[in-house]
Parts: structure tokens; sequence; C-alpha cells
């Protein structure tokens, strides 16, 4: 059970990461806003 829980954590910080290292470049940002509002 404790692997599972340090595994979760370890996903979590990965998907934070990524979420913050795509901040960090502005075009990322409108490419992935524009994506997602050409679904509607």
């Amino acid at each position: 059970m404790k692997t599972g829980r340090v595994l979760a954590w370890i996903v979590a910080v990965a998907v934070l990461g990524a979420v913050f290292a795509a901040y960090r470049d502005p075009h990322t940002v409108v490419d992935l806003a524009t994506r997602v509002w050409s679904c509607f």
C-alpha cells in the first residue's frame, strides 16, 4: 500500500511540473487554450 502511495505522489509531482513548465512558454498556453476552445 505504501508503494502505491509513493507512486501516486511521484505522478502528481510530475504532472504539476509539466503544467508549470508549460506556463513558462506563453505560446504553449495559448495554443493549448485554442485547441480546447475548438472542441466547443
